[in-house]
């Protein structure tokens, strides 16, 4: 078995401490190591994911080893409308739907703009439905206890809304915005690793199809020990 590197781009201190301290120990006993790298310049601030900026990410890391993969980790909640594939998008479409038409033009789009660095072989999009802190919903018990609500609070947005990664992109109703309204006092970057540590990937793997669905990509990729 060869180890598989993964560079991650993601769009924030959030994500990238997700995938760091939570996401990259797991899959790194399948032998498949992610290097989470936020997008644009140092510094930048999370949460201006435009397709301009995202493009010269992964055209730099495409240029590097050519035995090295590219995946992305933005939420759909803070796309450009520009974004490849997105003007398009209904409202009325599942969450899956949306996702999945996003990342395929955007990995279309790269492989116009990179032809020579194996694309379809090394980069795997990834849009998050329809925010990261909807991975936090897969648990109603541990949430609930780690923010110090009571659980049918929890049930109900999941009522409403079906499943976790169906949480929509409403200013007010996005995942954190309904986190915040749950617990003002709610810290992204701190909460969101204690709760998703706590839930556990292969809770968060059954509940969030999308997100699971991404992880058994990097699982198939050339080399990977799928045990």
């Amino acid at each position: 078995m060869s180890n598989i590197n993964v560079y991650v781009i993601v769009e924030g201190q959030t994500e990238q401490t997700f995938v760091r301290d939570v996401l990259a120990p797991e899959m790194a006993h399948k032998g498949i190591f992610l290097h989470p790298t936020q997008i644009g310049k140092p510094g930048h601030k999370g949460g201006d994911i435009r397709f301009e900026r995202a493009k010269g990410d992964i055209g730099r890391f495409l240029k590097q080893r050519p035995n090295t993969y590219i995946s992305t980790m933005f939420d759909y909640f803070r796309l450009e409308s520009g974004w490849p594939g997105n003007i398009n998008i209904s409202s009325s479409t599942t969450a899956i739907e949306k996702a999945e038409a996003i990342e395929a033009a955007t990995l279309e789009r790269i492989k116009e703009l990179f032809p020579d660095h194996n694309v379809n072989g090394r980069f795997i999009p990834y849009i998050e439905m329809h925010e990261f802190e909807a991975l936090l919903f897969s648990d109603v018990s541990i949430l609930a206890n780690k923010i110090g609500v009571n659980e049918a609070r929890i049930e109900s947005i999941l009522d409403e809304c079906q499943e976790p990664e169906e949480i929509n992109d409403g200013q007010d109703t996005a995942p954190s915005k309904r986190l915040i309204s749950l617990h003002s006092g709610y810290l992204k970057v701190v909460m969101g690793k204690t709760i998703s540590e706590a839930i556990g990937i292969q809770q968060i793997r059954n509940k969030c199809s999308h997100f699971n669905g991404w992880l058994t990509k990097l699982e198939q990729l050339p080399g990977c020990a799928n045990g």
